[in-house]
Order: structure tokens, then C-alpha cells, then sequence
């Protein structure tokens, strides 16, 4: 009940949001005869396929749309509910305020963990049409940094949706301390710990890619998954420990 009840709210941004993803794989890769000069003029540092899909999939504006998606799933919650007059039905359910939001958590993870895999599945099949071959392996090293970028990212705007009561103040509050993080997290004190997100998610940080091939090193690093999973799970835990102290 719980989890259909939130796949209700959700479901049709998911649903966009994955839309969106598959078209701009599938534009990026069936049309890179014809865009492929295009990102070279702008990108001189791109001298092959798997280059350019860095540079215009996992590194570049789907990436961006990725991240946008997950503000985007983040929102809702007891606080729209409240907006919209539906919280005493929901809040009369047989289920704590806890279970509520942890049902919601739980589905929003899933949820950007099948936008993460969206380009593995898309990618490589339609680079097959046209002529073009990308290794199964390499797109698939992204979808651990795929997904715990995006389950950060998440987390911010889940935080503010569990704050604010109206979801468009929730949506520029997250998106304005995302833009604010994205920017502290490229000063020089900072950049040493490798807390930029998109970066990370791009595999640039901490090299998990070599930019000058753009193509995986030899280690992988699990600590930088692991400290942003962290971070993500704290916001989470924040949200809830609110929630459960609100007055609604």
C-alpha cells in the first residue's frame, strides 16, 4: 500500500524523466554522423566514439538531465500532501510517519537506480546500428556512479520536500544549495577531497577515467561511492528524524 501509494505521486516524472534519458541516448548515438563534427568543434579533445559519448552522455548534458531528474524525484511528500488537504487520510493510515517516508526513500532509490542503468541498456545496441562499437564494460562502470551521484543528488531535494511545504520552493531551495554545492566543491581547499558530484559521476574524479583517452584506469575506487552513499544516507536519516518530529 505504502509503496504503491508513493509510486503514485512519482510515477509520472520517473516516467519523464526516463523518457528523457533513452531519447538523448538514442539521439547522441543513432545521429552521430551528423553531431559528432558538431562536438568536435567544441570539444578538440575528442578524437573517438567512445570520447564522444563520454562527452555528450556520461560526462556531459545527459548527465545533467540525470541530476535534474532526481531533484526532480525528490519532491513531494507529508508537506504536498499537507498543501493539497490529503494529509489527514494519509496520516489515518495504519502506518507510522517513519514508515511513510522510508517507503518513499526506499522507492525514489530504486528509481534512480533504473535512470543509472538506463544507458548501459540503450547505448551499446544502438551504437551497434550504426556501425559503431562501444564495450558492454565501459558503460557499465558507470552505473555505481550513475546511481550514488543520483541518490545524493536525491537526497538534497527529499531533504527540502520534508522542510518546505510549497514544491516549488522546495525544488529552488534544492536546486539553488545544489548549484551553491556544485560551486564550494570546486574551491581550492576543497577540490583535494573530491566532493563535487558531477564531476564524480562523470568518472573525472578521483581518475577513475584518463581524460586525456577517456577510458577507465586501472584501479576503481570504492571509497568516494562509498563516502557520497554516506552522505546521501545521512540526508536521508535527516529527513526522517524531521519528519517524525513535525507538526502536521
Amino acid at each position: 500500500m505504502l509503496w504503491y501509494k508513493a509510486w503514485r505521486e512519482s510515477s509520472l516524472r520517473f516516467l519523464i524523466s526516463s523518457a528523457a534519458i533513452t531519447l538523448m541516448c538514442l539521439i547522441y548515438t543513432l545521429f552521430q554522423s551528423r553531431l559528432y563534427p558538431i562536438v568536435v568543434h567544441a570539444q578538440p579533445r575528442i578524437h573517438n566514439y567512445t570520447q564522444y559519448i563520454h562527452w555528450t552522455i556520461f560526462g556531459g548534458a545527459t548527465r545533467g538531465i540525470l541530476q535534474l531528474s532526481c531533484l526532480l524525484l525528490g519532491l513531494g511528500g507529508l508537506q504536498r500532501e499537507r498543501k493539497q488537504n490529503t494529509l489527514g487520510f494519509t496520516l489515518a493510515l495504519p502506518a507510522s510517519r517513519l514508515s511513510l517516508i522510508a517507503s518513499r526513500a526506499a522507492l525514489g532509490l530504486l528509481q534512480v537506480l533504473a535512470l543509472a542503468i538506463i544507458p548501459s541498456l540503450v547505448i551499446p545496441a544502438a551504437s551497434h546500428l550504426v556501425g559503431q562499437q562501444l564495450p558492454l564494460d565501459y558503460s557499465l562502470r558507470f552505473i555505481p556512479l550513475w546511481t550514488v551521484g543520483g541518490i545524493f543528488t536525491y537526497a538534497i531535494s527529499f531533504l527540502a520536500s520534508v522542510v518546505f511545504s510549497s514544491e516549488y520552493v522546495s525544488l529552488a531551495v534544492a536546486y539553488l544549495a545544489y548549484i551553491f554545492y556544485l560551486a564550494a566543491a570546486r574551491l581550492p581547499s576543497l577540490s583535494p577531497f573530491h566532493l563535487h558530484v558531477a564531476d564524480f559521476m562523470s568518472g573525472l574524479l578521483p581518475h577513475y577515467l584518463d581524460r586525456s583517452t577517456m577510458l577507465w584506469a586501472s584501479s576503481y575506487a570504492i571509497a568516494p561511492i562509498a563516502g557520497f552513499f554516506v552522505a546521501a544516507t545521512v540526508l536521508l536519516a535527516l529527513s526522517g528524524f524531521v519528519t517524525t518530529k513535525q507538526s502536521l
